[in-house]
């Protein structure tokens, strides 16, 4: 299985609570932004009524932070998984030796290990890739559904 000395091992028990907890803050988040998303979107309809070329120029500016946030968080993410893929193929263990696991959890080593730290390597990639191209994307959407606007 693995030796504890080379992995940080939480209990199962405690693990479910801190995820209880994380979700729960994240739910209660997630709630309060579409609350806050309705009430803005609520204005933008008043404001295309009154100024159409400000509810424009507001909706411009909202779809490319979005493009933006988007990036960022993805490719953190890529990032994230790249440099656990990394580690992996470098101590020949997945996980990496020194991360945390689950009590029970199966681990990797050897050949297997460095297959399976690849593979993540090139899943992080590609999520890199994906970030780089979808917040391109919805930056020339923007630009698309401005210049029809405009017309």
């Amino acid at each position: 299985m693995h030796d504890s000395a080379e992995y940080r091992v939480i209990d199962r028990k405690k693990f479910a609570v801190i995820m209880a907890v994380l979700l729960s803050i994240s739910a209660v988040g997630v709630w309060y932004s579409l609350d806050r998303v309705a009430e803005y979107m609520e204005h933008l309809e008043e404001l295309t009524a009154t100024e159409p070329l400000e509810a424009t120029a507001t909706l411009t500016q909202l779809m490319r932070t979005l493009a933006i946030l988007n990036g960022t968080v993805l490719s953190l993410l890529a990032l994230f998984i790249i440099w656990n893929g990394w580690r992996g193929w470098r101590t020949e263990s997945v996980p990496p030796r020194g991360s945390w696991i689950l009590e029970g959890q199966r681990t990797w080593s050897g050949e297997s290990a460095v297959r399976i730290a690849q593979f993540t390597i090139t899943v992080g990639v590609l999520l890199g890739v994906l970030a780089v191209g979808s917040s391109l994307i919805l930056w020339n959407l923007v630009d698309t559904l401005t210049n029809q606007a405009w017309k």
